[in-house]
């Protein structure tokens, strides 16, 4: 009776450790380098991920981030150790216009998994006047839905209303941490997640002075106070138990029934054992 007792106790254990939150999952990175396409995390067999960028030239008559134009496909650069930049089509492959930035235009880089995963972590690999970011999770279906017309064409204004993509949060002086912490306080998992530099538009109060380089705050004008230039190094997430889904942190049917059968038996033993007692 004792080791059909110890047996349930260690199918149940088992069962439910499947059911913990991903935090108990080791963190999987995936790092900028010379591949852009169907890229694997290193030393993991995590989800590949493939990177494309986006621009949108800013109107900045009166201060930036009146973003009144739609975003087209851009060039994703890579540089050396630093990361991804981007190259908008025009006028911006100067320093420090090649980063990820918001002056002049709007950059955007997304990330698209294999399966879902949910990313914890961002890290810079250079930056510059300032470093705030902000990050949205595509939280509809993509059964079917080509990635790219739910940016193509779009503003800043109406990227999240009309297609899919929710704020996660805008981070203030990303470029200070070593790795940065990103969407902490949520289970959230997705296979499509776009990092940008931070525009108001997108979503997150400034909690600075306009043109200040401490807090989240705007650039203004033509100088590049305050404006945000970053290249992306790396991202770092956890891997969604079975594949995921976008809105999913959901435990497998499998994994529940193993884990009720045990501790049903579990129960079953226990009174057995006090009605002959």
């Amino acid at each position: 009776m004792q080791r059909v007792q110890q047996r349930l106790i260690g199918m149940a254990a088992v069962a439910l450790a499947s059911l913990l939150p991903f935090s108990a999952h080791a963190l999987s990175t995936w790092t900028a380098g010379s591949c852009v396409s169907n890229c694997s995390e290193t030393g993991d067999a995590a989800p590949n991920v493939s990177y494309s960028a986006y621009s949108a030239a800013i109107n900045t008559s009166g201060g930036a981030y009146s973003s009144t134009n739609g975003f087209a496909q851009s060039t994703l650069a890579y540089y050396g150790g630093s990361g991804f930049g981007v190259t908008a089509p025009s006028g911006d492959a100067q320093s420090p216009n090649h980063a990820l930035d918001n002056y002049g235009y709007q950059d955007l880089i997304l990330l698209k998994f294999d399966s879902a995963v949910n990313l914890t972590q961002v890290k810079l690999g250079w930056w510059q006047y300032d470093s705030d970011i902000t990050v949205l999770a595509y939280t509809g279906s993509t059964t079917g839905v080509d990635v790219a017309s739910t940016i193509a064409g779009k503003t800043a204004a109406n990227l999240k209303s009309a297609n899919g993509w929710s704020l996660v949060n805008s981070y203030a002086d990303v470029g200070n941490n070593a790795n940065s912490s990103v969407n902490l306080n949520t289970s959230l998992t997705s296979s499509w997640w776009i990092i940008t530099a931070y525009n108001s538009q997108l979503g997150g109060s400034p909690t600075g002075a306009d043109g200040s380089t401490t807090g989240l705050t705007r650039g203004i004008g033509s100088s590049y106070a305050g404006y945000d230039f970053v290249k992306l190094f790396s991202v770092s997430g956890n891997k969604a138990s079975g594949g995921g889904t976008n809105n999913g942190n959901v435990p497998e049917p499998a994994s529940l029934a193993l884990a009720s059968v045990a501790l049903l038996g579990l129960i079953g033993v226990r009174r057995r054992k006090q009605s002959q007692s």
